[in-house]
């Protein structure tokens, strides 16, 4: 038995999100089903994380158990045939069997995009935010460094988060403008559910000037949802990277 780890890329629109639901049309289960059509046994997918109705990956990772001889070349070239052009396997590696998409991740990136526009963009429509009026960029980065660090994070949690510690380090959170477009981009060792898009609503607010940078840093020490900013919506959050421990080599 081997096993074998995947980079998969995908728009999450049309689709209800990552995990395998009964009677649902997810990435997992079409991706499953196209990856059996290709090792000819039935395949369990481990992914790296769950992502929501509407998100998007650059760089997902999941592994399966496989008794089939295929070349990960080979596999990553063939599971594509079977696969609609809205998810796609970039890579293919054959990993140790201690390899665990999730659970020997060391940390995550995401990237949140929006433009600035007061008419739409359709070509943007699944892939970005719109908001209609500028924002004070450097504003949002003062408030983002209350962010950064090891925090509780019960204030960026959505409801129906089922975390057992509420407690995570953000690494990094850079704000960069390009054009008419911000981009927002957290690393950390892990996310509570919606996290990122409820940082980024919130960083919004502040750049909008109606919560000045600091309630950022009041709103983590008092735990209160309530003084941060809206979530934002689903089609401008990308799983951009995972980075694993150096023993796994080039993935």
């Amino acid at each position: 038995m081997r096993k074998l780890a995947i980079v998969v890329e995908y728009l999450g629109a049309g689709y209800s999100g990552w995990q395998s639901q009964e009677h649902k049309n997810t990435v997992c289960d079409v991706l499953t089903a196209a990856l059996e059509k290709i090792v000819c046994h039935k395949v369990t997918l481990f992914a790296s994380g769950r992502t929501d109705m509407g998100v998007n990956a650059m760089r997902q990772y999941a592994n399966f158990l496989t008794d089939s001889g295929i070349s990960p070349s080979k596999l990553c070239l063939g599971v594509n045939t079977k696969l609609p052009p809205a998810i796609a396997v970039k890579e293919c590696y054959e990993v140790p069997l201690d390899f665990d998409a999730r659970k020997s991740a060391i940390s995550k990136t995401y990237l949140y995009k929006i433009y600035i526009s007061p008419t739409p963009s359709p070509l943007r429509y699944h892939t970005h935010a719109q908001l209609y009026f500028p924002l004070d960029v450097e504003k949002m980065r003062r408030a983002a460094s209350y962010i950064v660090g090891e925090h509780d994070f019960t204030a960026f949690m959505a409801t129906g988060g089922q975390a057992k510690t509420t407690v995570r380090t953000v690494y990094s959170l850079d704000i960069l403008s390009f054009g008419d477009e911000i981009h927002f981009e957290v690393a950390g060792n892990g996310f509570l559910y919606n996290m990122v898009r409820i940082i980024v609503g919130t960083l919004v607010k502040v750049g909008q000037g109606k919560i000045p940078p600091e309630q950022v840093g009041e709103m983590i020490e008092k735990k209160e949802r309530a003084l941060g900013g809206k979530t934002m919506p689903p089609q401008g959050l990308y799983l951009k990277s995972v980075r694993y421990p150096e023993k796994y080599g080039k993935i």
